[in-house]
């Protein structure tokens, strides 16, 4: 059997976009993109293993039910795009950018988007397990039952984005950038340590 080749696989994405027809039913594995422009790719039931899309741009992409296991997203582009029942399993999205982007039904797990940026992006029913969201930027989002488990919020922009709802005790939460008074905070939960650490933002220290 034919092994395809990074190239090989590029040319078949870009004859898809001229055809404006979906990738569909395929595994792929080790594929290697850099700063490529695939702005609008359709992607259906696929699974990527260790391929790398780094600063490529994938604006206004679709992707479903997508599987990216231990992929390299980093400094890529992908403004607008929209999930629905994706998996990401121990990948590294460093500085990507999901801004305005849409997930459904989707599960991050073990993996690094720190430096990512999700301003105005929709979550819903998504669930986030053991993963790293230092310093991302989520401003202005909206998340309808998220679900956390394990995961790492230091530093991050909350500006404008309500948090009622989302259970953060079972990670790390400290130093949010929120407004004043802080309303984003308005119904979150956190633990005994982290309320603490969060009095700070009201001027108030407490001793445990």
């Amino acid at each position: 059997m034919d092994i395809l080749t990074s190239s090989a696989f590029l040319g078949q994405l870009h004859t898809l976009l001229r055809k404006e027809s979906p990738l569909e039913n395929g595994s792929y594995s080790r594929m290697v993109l850099q700063e490529e422009t695939l702005d609008k790719l359709e992607v259906q039931h696929c699974t990527f293993s260790s391929c790398t899309f780094s600063g490529c741009s994938l604006a206004g992409a679709s992707f479903t039910d997508v599987q990216f296991q231990n992929c390299d997203l980093s400094n890529s582009l992908l403004t607008d795009a929209y999930f629905a029942r994706c998996r990401f399993i121990s990948c590294r999205c460093i500085g990507t950018n999901l801004n305005g982007s849409v997930m459904r039904r989707c599960t991050i797990e073990q993996s690094t988007f720190q430096y990512a940026d999700f301003d105005h992006t929709k979550m819903t029913d998504t669930v986030l397990t053991d993963t790293d969201f230092t310093e991302a930027a989520i401003s202005e989002a909206k998340c309808k039952r998220l679900s956390l488990h394990g995961c790492r919020f230091v530093k991050n922009y909350f500006f404008k984005t309500p948090l009622a709802g989302i259970d953060f005790s079972t990670g790390t939460f400290c130093s949010p950038v929120v407004s004043w008074p802080p309303t984003e905070l308005k119904g979150a939960t956190v633990s005994l340590t982290q309320a603490a650490a969060l009095a700070g933002l009201l001027g108030v220290k407490v001793n445990l």
